[in-house]
Parts: C-alpha cells; sequence; structure tokens
C-alpha cells in the first residue's frame, strides 16, 4: 500500500469522527412549591430572596421556612429550629427534585413537613417551579404539560389533564410555572386544587406530571462522513514512484569519511543506540506524525528510503 494513500485515508477518518459529534441533550429541572397563609413556604427556584441561588440557597434544599409571627417561642417544639437570619423556623425537611432531560413522567415531592405546625387549613399557592423556558410571544411553555397529579402518601388527591402554566410567572421571569392551586393567579384559584389539607399523618406530599414536546437536540456541525471533501483520490498525481530519481545511493557523497566506503552503517540515526536494525523507523515515524497532523489540517510530506 502505498504511504500517502493510506495516509490521506486514516486522517481523513479521523476528521470525521471529532467533526459529527452532536451537542449534548438539553437538561431541565423542577422543584415543588408552596405557600400557606400562615406563610410556611418554599419559594421557587429563581426567586431572589429565598431561592436555588440566593443567600438562603443551603435551606431551599433542606428546610421549609414557618415565620410563625417571627417570634422564637411561637413553636416551643421547634425553638431549636429558629433561624434569626430568615427571622423564622427552618424545619428540616426532605425534598424529591428532578431532572427532565427527554419526555416522560416525573414527580416532584416534599418529606416530613409539619403540615398542622402553623394552624393553616388550606394552600395558598402550590406549585411545580421549573427552568423550562417560556415563549412569552406565544404566551405558553416551550414544552407540553399534562396529567398533573397530586398525591398525599401516594394517593391522589385531585388531577389536571392540562396543566395551568402561569403565564404572569412565565412573562415575568421566561420560565415555565405548573400551578397545582395559586390565590394569586385567577385561572389556577379557580379550577385548581381546593380539596382537604395535609395532616402530621402525610408524610409525603408529590405532584406528579407529564412532560412532551421537549425541543429537539440538533448537532453541532454534520459533515459528510462518506464523502469528506479532503480525502485524496486513489491515485494523487504527486505519488512519488516507487523508485525516485533523486532517491540517495546506498553510498550517499556525504558520508562520514571514518565510515566504511563499501557498506552503509547499521546503527539507526534515532531510537535506542543499542540496538542496530536495518529498519531506519523513517516509515513508521511518518505514519504517525501524518495521521496526527493531516487531522489537524497540516500537509505531511513523506519519503520512502530504500
Amino acid at each position: 500500500m502505498k504511504m500517502k494513500k493510506f495516509i490521506g485515508a486514516a486522517a481523513a477518518m479521523a476528521v470525521a469522527g471529532v467533526l459529527t459529534v452532536g451537542a449534548a441533550a438539553e437538561t431541565y429541572n423542577a422543584y415543588i412549591g408552596f405557600q400557606t397563609p400562615a406563610y410556611s413556604f418554599r419559594n421557587a427556584w429563581n426567586e431572589a430572596k429565598y431561592g436555588k441561588d440566593s443567600e438562603f440557597a443551603g435551606l431551599f434544599t433542606t428546610a421549609a421556612i414557618v415565620w410563625g409571627g417571627n417570634d422564637p417561642d411561637t413553636y416551643p417544639d421547634y425553638t431549636d429550629n429558629f433561624d434569626y437570619d430568615v427571622d423564622g423556623y427552618a424545619i428540616p425537611v426532605t425534598y424529591t427534585d428532578v431532572q427532565i432531560d427527554k419526555d416522560g413522567t416525573y414527580k416532584v415531592g416534599i418529606t416530613d413537613f409539619p403540615w398542622e405546625l402553623d394552624s393553616s387549613a388550606g394552600f395558598n399557592m402550590l406549585f411545580v417551579s421549573t427552568d423550562i423556558p417560556y415563549d412569552k410571544e406565544n404566551k405558553k411553555s416551550v414544552a407540553t404539560i399534562t396529567d398533573v397529579k397530586l398525591l398525599f402518601d401516594g394517593v391522589e388527591q385531585f388531577k389536571l389533564d392540562e396543566a395551568i402554566v402561569d403565564e404572569e410567572e412565565g412573562n415575568k421571569s421566561g420560565y415555565t410555572r405548573i400551578d397545582v392551586t395559586n390565590d394569586y393567579n385567577p385561572t389556577a384559584k379557580e379550577i385548581g386544587f381546593h380539596g382537604t389539607y395535609p395532616t402530621n399523618a402525610v408524610k409525603t406530599v408529590e405532584i406528579e406530571f407529564t412532560v412532551s414536546g421537549l425541543p429537539a437536540d440538533e448537532p453541532v456541525d454534520e459533515p459528510t462522513v462518506d464523502e469528506p471533501t479532503d480525502e485524496p483520490t486513489d491515485e494523487p498525481t504527486d505519488e512519488p514512484t516507487d523508485e525516485p530519481t533523486d532517491e540517495p545511493t546506498d553510498e550517499p557523497t556525504d558520508e562520514p569519511t571514518d565510515e566504511p566506503t563499501d557498506e552503509p552503517t547499521d546503527a539507526p540515526t534515532t531510537g535506542d543506540s543499542t540496538k542496530p536494525s536495518t529498519n531506519t523507523g523513517v516509515e513508521s515515524v511518518a505514519l504517525v506524525a501524518g495521521v496526527a497532523v493531516l487531522a489537524t489540517g497540516a500537509v505531511i510530506v513523506a519519503k520512502k528510503r530504500k
């Protein structure tokens, strides 16, 4: 096989392998949120004061905040949980937040919150906040949200076939929020959940929903692999002949004077000098260097020595 033809084909395959890598799949996030009339709450992930990237980011992932009159003596059983920085109680809970990377059904939730603590009898708000984009021009989420269910310890309490996507929130933040109930959203206030408020016996409150129509992934750059533009023809016009006229003789005129004139040295000029060989190593070096350089667009000229 001719050296140049082999190198060119290998380089073309290497370049194609690099350029056809597609973009990584987009991943979105969803979080449960709520607010009671006594202002026990977990705000939306992007809310400036108590959200995921706020100064109280640690509480966003580990606690529900209960203001309770902003008095450390309001709930004696939870005095140790009073946080003077938030001027309220930070009640330890477990949140189930999810990552959304494809169409499917997902679930977010809150576990081990004492729902009777602040004596509330209902929700001001119960929702799923996400970072799925909201299309302000068309006034809808870029994804379709359906089959929204409210579950207490796995038992369905309420269902919406089509999600209530909060338009005001979308226009303000550019993100999709799913309302299960919301006294500040006329639509959610009218048709949202108004059932029985959970008691302390309820260990987990969850919201389940189905996502479809997420934006498709787009490849970054995908050339035609079968016909790379830089692949040489089968018989390149500049291919050297097997016996080039300028090939040096076995006894080059610039051979050192102390070398025998009738036999070239067996020692290669590179590599292990203690292991002479009749193979100079030029062909192997040229091959490796040629593939590496051609893959980055360089040109390698290789000469074959008899």
